[in-house]
């Protein structure tokens, strides 16, 4: 089973609910660090706490992050300024707040909430301004990981066992239906846009064992291609170089990896180029626009 699947729905699960103090499954005590392609640590940004689910914004200068307040155990989104580490807090509902994805331009973020009951999905200004209002709502739990590039669609993953991707478009009523990616039948997670749209990256076990695959995806009709496996041997939990030229993800053994690709009308994948060992326990994680620099919450850092 590749590691994330369930981990949320799992974590909801356990005694005293969101606001309980036991530690959610794929959160990191530590520190935001950032690594290099060698694995080096070339910074780190915000205090030490749990942190859990994040992206970096599409222009690289901000993070929006879920965050376990070490007071009222509250599991909130926080923003952080890249340049210099100032935190704001984004969200503050008693209930559990998540997944947090920035819009293309970086205006607005859309996370999951369980704070009607069910983990739907809420929407609201990343400067913190005006109310935050519901943009999508269904009978299962829904984390969100990627906005198409045009602004129209979103693509989430059902919170329990099995995990299943879903296509939903941004625009239209709370309680339209989302369409499923991969057969039901398989296990399917982390999709991933790619920048120019016409690709989508995501890890599923269709291919007979979990590996990262791509499916050709057209912004017109909102249909996805038949997939391509682009690792052998396993992969999970892939991101795209903000150019499209490049795909990263974790080996089964945790193992940071980059490959090339060609995301044309056709695609193409270089070999596999291992970079270095992630740090123990994490699940989550982005990488810079540019490539150069790895995210996660490093333990004890």
């Amino acid at each position: 089973m590749v590691i994330g699947f369930g981990l949320f729905i799992a974590a909801a699960q356990q005694p005293g609910g969101p606001t309980g103090k036991a530690a959610p499954k794929g959160g990191v005590q530590g520190r935001l660090t950032w690594f290099d392609r060698q694995g080096k640590v070339v910074g780190t940004t915000g205090e030490s706490g749990l942190y859990r689910t994040l992206t970096i914004s599409p222009d690289g200068k901000r993070i929006a992050v879920e965050r376990t307040d070490p007071q009222t155990m509250n599991r909130d989104i926080w923003l952080l300024e890249v340049a210099t580490g100032v935190t704001t807090r984004f969200t503050s509902d008693p209930g559990w707040d998540a997944f947090p994805i920035w819009s293309p331009n970086g205006s607005r973020i859309i996370f999951t909430s369980n704070r009607g009951g069910v983990y739907d999905l809420y929407e609201k200004a990343a400067n913190g301004a005006g109310e935050e209002k519901l943009l999508y709502q269904s009978s299962e739990g829904k984390g969100p990981t990627s906005w198409s590039h045009d602004g129209r669609y979103l693509l989430y993953y059902s919170l329990g066992q099995p995990t299943h991707l879903r296509l939903l478009t941004v625009a239209g009523e709370a309680d339209r239906k989302a369409v499923p990616l991969v057969d039901p039948q398989f296990t399917s997670i982390t999709g991933r846009f790619s920048p120019d749209g016409r690709w989508i990256a995501y890890t599923s076990n269709e291919s007979g064992m979990n590996e990262v695959s791509v499916r050709p995806f057209d912004p017109a009709t909102g249909s996805a291609g038949n997939p391509v496996v682009v690792t052998s041997g396993g992969g999970r939990t892939p991101l795209w170089r903000g150019d499209g030229k490049e795909i990263f993800y974790f080996t089964p053994d945790g193992t940071v990896t980059a490959m090339e690709v060609k995301a044309g009308s056709a695609f193409q994948a270089g070999s596999p180029k291992p970079l270095f060992q992630a740090p123990s326990g994490v699940v989550f994680w982005d990488v810079s626009p540019d490539g150069t620099r790895f995210l996660m919450p490093a333990p004890g850092a």
